[in-house]
């Protein structure tokens, strides 16, 4: 599932419950300061992480971070913010892992 730039809205719920569970998710978590400007139209890494359960997906990838300075927060600290969110919410942070520039993952869909 590809969300592309969005905000965190309340119909993301009934998408969940009518197409979920998803195996992987692309969810961004960056561009999102200032906020009350920024809100509508891409999600802080608080909300990717309602954004994802809402969504039931086994695993995400953050997607729209960490590469252009587009707005004011720092650029690296929406990496930093998932994994306070996914700890906060007591989910295990490598199902919503922020990969550097170049660096690969690999992941293994269990026989189930």
């Amino acid at each position: 599932m590809f969300s592309g730039d969005t905000g965190y809205f309340e119909g993301v719920k009934a998408i969940g419950e009518k197409y979920g569970p998803f195996d992987l998710a692309a969810i961004p978590i960056g561009a999102y300061e200032p906020r009350e400007f920024m809100k509508p139209a891409h999600m802080n890494p608080e909300d990717a992480v309602q954004f994802m359960q809402a969504l039931r997906a086994r695993m995400a990838t953050p997607i729209h971070w960490g590469t252009f300075q587009l707005t004011i927060e720092p650029l690296m600290e929406p990496r930093e913010r998932l994994g306070v969110a996914m700890d906060d919410t007591g989910l295990d942070r490598a199902t919503f892992r922020p990969l550097l520039i170049g660096e690969t993952l690999i992941c293994r869909r269990s026989r189930s």
